[in-house]
Order: C-alpha cells, then structure tokens, then sequence
C-alpha cells in the first residue's frame, strides 16, 4: 500500500513537471517569435531610414543621374562610394568659388581704390557743377588737344625744336623747344584762333650754365598772359598754364636777367587745347 502511494506521489511530481517545462518551453516559443518580429521591424526600419537619408543627401548635393539610379538599385555600398565622390565634387567646387570670390573681392577692392583716386582728380580739376553736368549726361566731352609742334611755326630768334631733352633729374622728355637767349631768345606760333589753353613744362638741362638765370613769357596777340621767374640749373620742371582762348598768335620768349652766357632753358611737354 504504501509502495502504491508512493508511486502515485512519484507520477504526479513527473506530470507536474512536465506541465511545468512545456509551459517554460511555450513562453521561450513566444519570447523568441517575439524577439525575432522585433528585430526584423527594426532591420526594415534602419533600411528604410538609411534609403531616405540617402535620397535626402542626393537631393541635397544636387541632381546626378548616376546617383538617382543607385538610389532607385538600393545598392547602399555603391551608393555610399558615389555620395562621397559627389561630396567631393562638391567639396572642391566650393574651394574653387571661395578662391574666385576672393580674387573677385580683392579685384573690387583695387576698382574701390581707383574710382577713389579718380574721384580725388576729378575734384582738383573740376568744379561740382561740371562734375554734376558730366553725370547727367553720362559721358565726359573728349577734349581735342594738340602740341606745338603741331603748329606752324610763324618766325623765331635764338630758338631751336629738338627731338628730346633729358632734364637734370634724368626724365627725358619728347619734342621740345630749345631758348639760348644772349639777351632774348623767342618763336612765334600760329594760334588762328582754334584754341583754348596752353601749358608746357619750363626746364633746364646740362648744358644750362650754372650761373644762369632765366624768365620765360608767354604772349599772346602781344599782350603777356603769363610769366615764369627764377629759371635756374638746378631746379626741377616748372610747369605754366595760360588761357590763348581765340588768340591768333603765341609768343614764347626766354630772358636772359644776368647776362650769363649759356642761359639756356627748353619748353617741354607742350599741349593746346582745341576750343570745342
């Protein structure tokens, strides 16, 4: 009887444990499905998250027909090593623009620094209502001008036309007019009354004695318009600027004011201009 109930005892124990275990089994079963249907909708997750960043970042550098193709295979190896050669691409496009800006900015600069020193000119030689007028108009009046080589020369004394002269500051200067006043030295221009102003450079050179001391006048239709003193060796240019507006005939004259010999100034760098 009590081998009976002991056995009894010993099948029960063995059944409930295999309720037991097939209940743990069970569980596990569904963990694991459950764990499997996780991990497979965050895997489509991630493949969809790393395609729409893939599309984006296409989009963002630009339209390339290759790469849309690659974003359409869903090749993510082939579409990584073409994003980065489109990076790249990019990535030195972009240097090469900031070079270029910069070369444009310094450009812009220099243009600034002109339009700033022609602005500085044109205020020493202008008035504001000239100034004004040429804005208006849009254009700047070109101003005819000529020299006085250009000139027929009337009559002279002591005055000779050479090619150049180089002064005593080492400046050569083209087409000039030569004065060797003993006491006077003088040529005489016709003006015909085409013009409106003359200016020149007064000079000296090294066959200017060291004594010398020159005044150079200008006339025009004999009356003086304008006189430079003092002419002496060692100085540098000095320039003279008068009105001939209308005037028929120019008169340079060279004076000797001490009767040294070898008095000797040039007239350099002659323009008249053309009365409009």
């Amino acid at each position: 009887m009590k081998t009976e109930e002991k056995a009894k005892k010993v099948q029960n124990i063995a059944t409930a444990l295999a309720a037991i275990f097939g209940a743990v089994g069970a569980f596990f079963g569904i963990f694991q499905a459950q764990m499997s249907a996780n991990l497979k909708n965050q895997v489509t997750s991630l493949q969809n998250a790393s395609q729409q960043t893939i599309v984006n970042v296409i989009s963002t550098l630009g339209d390339d027909a290759q790469a849309a193709d690659l974003a359409q295979s869903g090749d993510t190896v082939a579409i990584t090593e073409q994003l980065i050669n489109v990076y790249n691409s990019t990535k030195d496009q972009n240097a090469a623009l900031t070079s270029e800006t910069q070369t444009l900015r310094s450009e812009n600069a220099a243009l600034q620094e002109q339009v700033e020193n022609l602005k500085s000119v044109l205020l020493n030689t202008y008035s504001m209502d000239e100034i004004d007028t040429v804005v208006a108009q849009g254009y700047l009046d070109e101003v005819e001008t000529k020299r006085l080589d250009n000139l027929e020369l009337l009559d002279s004394e002591r005055c000779e036309q050479v090619a150049s002269v180089r002064d005593l500051y080492g400046t050569t200067h083209s087409v000039s007019y030569k004065f060797d006043p003993w006491q006077e030295a003088w040529a005489k221009f016709k003006l015909d009354g085409r013009y409106d102003t003359f200016e020149a450079n007064i000079l000296t050179s090294d066959d200017t004695s060291r004594d010398a001391n020159i005044s150079v006048e200008i006339y025009v239709d004999d009356v003086l318009v304008g006189r430079v003193d003092n002419i002496v060796r060692d100085e540098n240019v000095r320039p003279i600027s008068v009105s001939v507006n209308g005037g028929k005939v120019l008169m340079i004259k060279a004076i000797n004011t001490d009767s040294a010999s070898g008095s000797i100034c040039y007239v350099s760098d002659t323009n008249l201009t053309v009365l409009q």
